[in-house]
C-alpha cells in the first residue's frame, strides 16, 4: 500500500497531539499502509532553513541534520501528518524549523518538486484558543505551495492537560476516521 510519514512537533512527550497522532497513525496502518513517525521535539540536531539556496540547484535540501531523514521520507511519502500544538497563535518552534525547511520542497519558480497530490492531515491542540486557525493555515500552505490534498484536520482546545485527548473518544474516533482516508 502507500507510504505514510506523521510528524510530531509538540515538546509535550504522549501529550494531546501525539495521542491523536497516534490515532491516525493506527487507522492509518490498519488499512494496509508503511507508516514512518518521527517526533521532531526529540531530534538534537535540527536547524531551520539558512537560505543558502542550494535546495534549488540540487533539488533538495542540502543542510545536513537531524531533519534530514525527515525531508526525505515526507519527499517519498503518498501522505502527511502534520502536527503542532499552539504556542502565542503560533505553532511550535520545533515545527517552524521543519516547515521553514520545505523550501527545498519547490524548485526556483516556485512549482513543486515534489509528486504533487499527496495526501495531508494537520492536528493542532491548544490550551485556549487558536487551533482551528492554525490548522487551516497549514493546510492552506500544504495545498497551496505543494499541491497537497486535504483529507481533514482535527483541532482540540483546552489542552492544558496532557491527557484531554485520550479522555475524548468522540475525537479519537475521528482522527482514526481521517486516518483511514489516506
Amino acid at each position: 500500500m502507500g507510504k505514510i510519514v506523521a510528524v510530531i512537533s509538540s515538546p509535550r512527550k504522549d501529550g494531546n497531539s501525539e495521542t491523536i497522532v497516534k490515532a491516525m497513525v493506527d487507522a492509518a496502518k490498519g488499512k494496509g499502509h508503511d507508516v514512518q513517525v518521527f517526533n521532531v521535539a526529540t531530534l538534537k540536531d535540527r536547524r531551520g532553513c539558512i537560505a543558502c539556496m542550494g535546495c534549488k540547484k540540487a533539488g533538495k535540501c542540502v543542510l545536513k541534520d537531524e531533519l534530514t531523514p525527515v525531508l526525505d521520507a515526507i519527499r517519498e511519502a503518498d501522505g502527511v501528518i502534520l502536527s503542532t500544538a499552539v504556542y502565542f497563535g503560533q505553532p511550535t518552534g520545533q515545527y517552524r524549523l521543519l516547515e521553514d525547511r520545505f523550501f527545498s520542497f519547490i524548485d526556483g519558480s516556485f512549482t513543486p518538486n515534489i509528486p504533487t497530490g499527496k495526501k495531508v492531515a494537520v492536528v493542532v491542540s491548544a490550551g485556549s484558543a487558536g487551533a482551528d486557525e492554525l490548522a487551516a493555515q497549514i493546510a492552506g500552505r500544504m495545498v497551496s505551495y505543494f499541491k497537497m490534498e486535504p483529507i481533514g484536520n482535527i483541532t482540540m482546545v483546552d489542552g492544558n492537560n496532557p491527557h484531554t485527548a485520550e479522555q475524548n473518544p468522540q475525537l479519537l474516533a475521528q482522527a482514526a476516521e481521517i486516518g483511514s482516508k489516506f
